[in-house]
């Protein structure tokens, strides 16, 4: 009965792990686009690790890194600054779910912090429910590792930068 017990504790947490991804999904979203968004959720929880670029530990960087190159087959440079330096850039009329964010976060005034943008939420998660969201591996704060953060969250609007694309946009913005 205890093995029962703990299997099921097992698969209720897997199953609630899953629950975001039909929540950003949308139909104007690009195949390319909703895969690189379901690799990202899918990863949610994996702890930070400094120069961390695997599912055992992520920094910002490298979980970019690997979720554009698990989903899309896409390699990118290893740190957000030369990522920002790679990608298109693009005005916040023109960003989609699936987009990169990029942060300053340090004193050095360059790009220190790179996230996913999720989209808006609308699931039934009140915490969530209707804010636009991204994910990322945070290193610092109330949550480490790879979460899930309001666009709109104060400490990260501060620190904005810009929008960086890395697929192309969905046909809706064509």
């Amino acid at each position: 009965m205890k093995n029962f017990r703990i299997y099921a504790a097992i698969v209720l947490a897997a199953l609630v792990m899953l629950i975001p991804l039909k929540c950003f999904s949308a139909p104007s979203v690009s195949e390319s686009r909703q895969k690189l968004i379901d690799t990202a959720i899918e990863l949610r929880g994996t702890p930070y690790t400094y120069a961390g670029k695997s599912p055992k530990g992520f920094d910002c960087s490298g979980f970019v890194y690997y979720v554009a190159k698990k989903s899309a087959g896409i390699k990118l440079p290893g740190s957000s600054r030369d990522m920002y330096a790679k990608v298109e850039h693009i005005s916040a009329d023109e960003k989609e779910p699936g987009d990169l964010m990029f942060f300053q976060t340090t004193a050095s005034g360059s790009v220190s912090h790179v996230g996913i943008y999720l989209g808006k939420y609308n699931g039934d998660n009140e915490k969530w429910k209707g804010k636009r969201l991204f994910i990322h591996s945070a290193s610092d704060g109330p949550e480490t590792g790879v979460i899930i953060t309001p666009v709109d969250d104060s400490y990260w609007t501060r620190h904005f930068t810009g929008w960086g694309r890395i697929l192309p946009p969905s046909e809706r913005h064509m």
